[in-house]
């Protein structure tokens, strides 16, 4: 059975203050709250144009620019929860403005939450998921949104769904706690941008164990129209300061894009994705982050090479055509984070060192150890007072120029933030 809920939260206006927090007058005996706050981000991004990158060539194509190019951008959250008993609503809204011609909205997060009892609860609208223990990467991440790896904390549009959830502790040694989720998820592949076949909705479920002091997951998706997928997750502190984790992800009939004869084909393959990492605590306060990700799905240095090559031809071609179609496939089938198939994600982060307070630096690199080339990244945050954050991140992209990421129309890039929360 599909369920259709339609929720309305209909906010006031906003006051200027530093965080909001409405106990609503009831003359019931359950209070009512409404909580608001968010963040404004005003950013400025400097790029170290590489012109002889295939990419470059199609995004920028007919055109005669400097070296050095530089974009503004300011982004606007909203979050909104209201709950009054059992029942509550959430808001996550994101706002991106360019210039007076270029503004975009984007509803994030609209759900209702109910408890149906101690033990379970059921959810609807639109909600966005974080399934698997992998920071950078979620191969079981069936649900989510997908992940850039180099913001994975970034807040994402979520999926429309109606979930219940029902969890239960134990009193044993082997098993302390369980719950399961039912996610099911109307078809995205709609008529007239409203109706859609009931018969293609997606069906996915989770089951979740503490099991001898680690946290296990159990996932499955079932779909008509989309791949299959089953996967199993994992965590375990195995030091004090030391956590490991894994994934590992099965699918049936997965699309797979590539280019051949300087066409686009496209297979469908089974295979498996995975995952394994750790997170370390050390005396310092350093936290470190290293993780390795493989997916069958992914490109193989040689297909890699036609692809690009498909592009070069493109641009090389000089019809303005020929190009603006090789984007176009580019835009629709290549357009993912992570084209190939192998890479190692490292991330270290220390908060005031030395005692240098409100300042945390951080380091990134994520590295294609398929064809060797590799992203680099240096956020440095600076947080003077509770609702100011200065960020300067700096970015190098390494490799040569038949690489993944040695081809990227930039070779580095700096960007400049202002961050005011509420």
């Amino acid at each position: 059975m599909l369920v259709s809920v339609i929720i309305i939260l209909l906010l006031g206006s906003i006051s200027y203050a530093t965080d909001y927090s409405f106990e609503i007058p009831s003359s019931e005996s359950k209070k009512e709250m409404l909580e608001l706050n968010g963040n404004l981000d005003i950013k400025y991004s400097i790029f170290r144009s590489r012109k002889k990158s295939p990419m470059y060539g199609l995004q920028y194509y007919g055109q005669q620019l400097s070296d050095i190019l530089s974009s503004y951008r300011m982004e606007f959250y909203l979050n909104g929860d209201y709950q009054t008993g059992d029942i509550g609503v959430h808001l996550k809204t994101h706002s991106e403005y360019y210039s007076d011609s270029q503004t975009d909205f984007n509803l994030y997060e609209l759900y209702g939450d109910v408890n149906l009892s101690a033990n379970s609860f059921l959810l609807a609208g639109k909600k966005m998921y974080n399934w698997g223990k992998g920071y950078a990467f979620n191969p079981v991440g069936y649900v989510n949104p997908v992940k850039d790896p180099e913001n994975p904390e970034l807040s994402q549009t979520g999926l429309f769904s109606v979930n219940y959830e029902y969890s239960r502790s134990y009193q044993t040694e082997a098993v302390k706690n369980m719950s399961f989720n039912l996610i099911v998820i109307p078809s995205a592949d709609t008529i007239n941008n409203k109706i859609s076949e009931i018969e293609n909705t997606d069906i996915a479920g989770k089951l979740y164990f503490l099991l001898l002091d680690m946290d296990v997951d159990f996932m499955q998706y079932y779909s008509k129209i989309n791949p299959g997928k089953s996967g199993v997750d994992f965590s375990r502190n195995i030091l004090p300061n030391l956590e490991m984790h894994g994934e590992i992800s099965t699918f049936n009939n997965q699309p797979k894009y590539l280019i051949s004869n300087n066409a686009l084909e496209t297979k469908y393959i089974d295979g498996i994705s995975y995952l394994s990492g750790i997170r370390w605590l050390n005396e310092w306060n350093i936290t470190t982050i290293l993780e390795y990700y493989h997916n069958d799905a992914g490109l193989t240095t040689k297909e890699f090479e036609d692809y690009n090559n498909f592009l070069v031809n493109a641009v090389a071609s000089g019809n303005a055509v020929a190009a603006f179609n090789a984007a176009n496939i580019v835009r629709s089938n290549f357009s993912g984070t992570n084209l190939m198939r192998d890479y190692l994600y490292l991330k270290i982060s220390w908060p005031e060192p030395f005692n240098m307070v409100y300042f945390t630096p951080s380091l990134y690199t994520i590295i294609n150890t398929n064809d060797g080339s590799s992203i680099t990244g240096v956020p440095l945050s600076y947080k003077p007072v509770t609702n100011l954050e200065f960020i300067i991140w700096p970015v190098f992209l390494m490799g040569n120029i038949n690489s993944e990421l040695g081809s990227k129309q930039y070779e580095n890039k700096m960007e400049l933030w202002m961050r005011f929360y509420f």
